[in-house]
This record gives C-alpha cells, sequence and structure tokens, in this order.
C-alpha cells in the first residue's frame, strides 16, 4: 500500500473520494461522434448523481482516444449511478458503435498538490 501524503485541507474528504477514469478507444474518424455519446451520458445521467463531484472529458490529440475522468464522494455512489436506469439506457448498441474498447478503474487519491 502507498503512504497517502495529504497536502490538502481536504484530507478527511481525500480519504473517501475516488477517481474514476475510463479510457475509451474510438475507431479511427470517429473521436467526435465517441465524444457525442459519452459527454451525452455525462450531462444527462452523470451529474445528477449524488455523490457526483466533476468530470473533465479529454480527447487525445491522434483522433484514437476519449477519457472521461471524474471525482465522486465513494466507490458507492459511483456504483449506484451505474444502476440507474438512465446511465443503462444511453449505453445502447450506438453507444458502442464507435468505441473499439474501454479501460476503466478507480483510483484513491494519494496526493493532491495546489497552487
Amino acid at each position: 500500500m502507498i503512504n497517502q501524503e495529504k497536502t490538502s485541507d481536504r484530507a478527511d474528504e481525500l480519504e473517501t473520494m475516488i477517481t474514476f477514469v475510463n479510457v475509451f478507444t474510438v475507431l479511427p474518424d470517429k473521436q467526435q461522434t465517441a465524444f457525442e455519446a459519452i459527454s451525452r451520458v455525462y450531462r444527462e445521467v452523470v451529474k445528477q448523481q449524488p455523490g457526483f463531484i466533476e468530470a473533465k472529458l479529454l480527447v487525445s490529440d491522434d483522433g484514437t482516444r476519449v477519457t472521461a475522468v471524474a471525482i465522486w464522494d465513494s466507490v458507492e455512489d459511483l456504483a449506484a449511478m451505474r444502476q440507474t436506469q438512465g446511465f443503462q439506457n444511453l449505453h445502447d448498441t450506438e453507444f458502442f458503435s464507435n468505441i473499439v474498447s474501454n479501460d476503466a478503474h478507480t483510483y484513491s487519491t494519494v496526493l493532491e498538490v495546489r497552487l
């Protein structure tokens, strides 16, 4: 286990907060379409859920990936969101039609450095 160093006044919050990172590899020339489908999930479902704090969607400069980075109060809040009907409805055949694969993991904050 990594020794967690907290350099923030939010040390207690950092104990339970998680970061969810999902890297989607997309079909060539379909990054924009995949981004729109992924961003729809975040705009219409994720941002409404209890425990959701913030998210960033990133697109790779080479056009092959869309990465979602989301901060949640807890892994339980993330799991509950994934069980919602809205989340499941938006993850249909059309959603996955431009996605080759995805690699999703949750992370614990070990170090936070800010100005």
